[in-house]
């Protein structure tokens, strides 16, 4: 899918690494939307390549009390949106000239819940890009506590290209 007419993203952002990319666009959520509070203190980890359309981001970040339900524990709708936020964001690791450069919209996103997460405790979420092709995209991913690996929840998220809405800046 190309970009739309007239979109350009910001000059050298294809040039920059996976992890630039990836630090670029957590950095620029200093604006009123919902997932600015929580992208400010979510940070990168790492970053595995495993081919030309798939890889997989790492990131860490607290479970917010912001966040959390009545019984203290990170509420499962937040969960959710953090899978919907960091799966898509995995996706700039694959940088290609005009190629899913906003990181498309959500055709389905399934989520399991395996255990609480307390709030205050630290969590990596694993991102993988299982596959992008010209329109669709398969994304997984694993909700993890960071001191003992055991799993929280995990993901499974089908997207679909669409174009910029006029004017969309990364």
């Amino acid at each position: 899918m190309s970009a739309p007419k007239g979109y350009r993203p910001p000059a050298g952002f294809l040039d920059l690494s996976p992890e630039d990319r990836i630090r670029m666009t957590l950095t620029n959520g200093g604006d009123s939307h919902f997932y600015s509070r929580f992208l400010k203190q979510c940070k990168l980890e790492s970053v595995k390549s495993l081919g030309p359309k798939s890889t997989i981001v790492t990131f860490r970040c607290k479970a917010d009390p912001y966040y959390s339900n009545f019984s203290g524990n990170l509420h499962g709708g937040m969960q959710s949106a953090i899978f919907d936020m960091l799966t898509s964001i995995a996706m700039q690791a694959i940088g290609k000239k005009d190629f899913w450069v906003n990181g498309g919209v959500s055709r389905v996103l399934n989520v399991s819940y395996l255990r609480p997460a307390p709030e205050g405790i630290e969590m990596l979420v694993e991102c993988e890009v299982v596959h992008m092709g010209k329109t669709l995209a398969l994304l997984q991913g694993r909700m993890k506590r960071a001191d003992d690996g055991t799993i929280i929840s995990t993901c499974e998220h089908n997207k679909v290209a669409v174009p910029a809405k006029p004017g969309f800046k990364l």
